[in-house]
């Protein structure tokens, strides 16, 4: 026979059964789904153009967590004549959970021996209505400093430090989805300054205007590659004869 103990017990724990269920994600939200980033991104973006090189802070190591973390990394070295050469890494994982998530790079340059020298939260103007939140970051070590530019998507959402990160993919695990991230890293070697860091943004730009605009949700979400999108149309009509 139940008592009146266990049936407040039994009741108990069906809500926090219930609780639980609802807080579990049961919905993927991928939006790279099955694109490649070496053929998403241009050999030529702007004035720069891809060369070889193998002089990057990386994000992975065989073997290691971020192994099983990101499922596609690319590294590209990109030169110009009028502009400071710029290193672009981009790391994406298609799982974003509590056992895997994006490493920023203030992680991944102080565990190969680098400093971190500066950090400010600050934006890049895409176009008219469309900015980017994104993290400068001065990383010195003994031989060199790299001035840092980079932003991390989740799912639809642009964090720009370690704690908006885990608070946003707690909402979204909270909405019931899944989400895949992307990291995307643009550096130089040189003294930082706020010349070398609007050089760092003018690439960010010219990166994302070079990408076809069904493809730039993959790297700023989709809110932020509408509006872009339609910023650039608007400017496309207005130059139009």
């Amino acid at each position: 026979m139940f008592t009146r103990r266990d049936v407040i017990l039994s009741g108990g724990m069906a809500v926090a059964a219930a609780g639980a269920f609802a807080f579990t994600p049961r919905r993927e939200l991928n939006l790279l789904g099955d694109k490649q980033l070496d053929k998403l991104v241009p050999l030529k973006i702007g004035s720069w153009s891809q060369q070889p090189s193998s002089a990057f802070v990386l994000p992975k190591t065989e073997g290691s967590l971020s192994d099983r973390l990101y499922n596609q990394l690319l590294t590209r070295l990109y030169q110009s004549d009028q502009m400071v050469p710029v290193m672009l890494v981009m790391a994406y994982g298609a799982t974003q959970n509590d056992q895997l998530q994006l490493h920023r790079p203030e992680v991944c340059y102080t565990a190969v021996g680098f400093q971190i020298v500066g950090s400010a939260a600050a934006s890049v103007e895409l176009a008219p209505g469309a900015v980017l939140p994104v993290r400068e970051l001065a990383a010195k070590s003994d031989s060199r400093i790299e001035p840092i530019l980079y932003w991390t998507r989740i799912g639809d959402d642009l964090p720009t430090d370690g704690r908006q990160q885990r608070s946003m993919k707690l909402a979204q695990s909270m909405r019931g989805y899944i989400p895949d991230g992307i990291l995307v890293r643009i550096s130089t070697v040189a003294e930082p300054s706020p010349e070398v860091f609007a050089q760092l943004g003018v690439f960010a730009r010219e990166l994302l205007m070079s990408i076809a605009p069904a493809n730039r949700q993959a790297l700023i979400g989709r809110p932020l590659a509408q509006q872009l999108n339609t910023a650039a149309q608007d400017g496309a009509a207005t130059k139009a004869p």
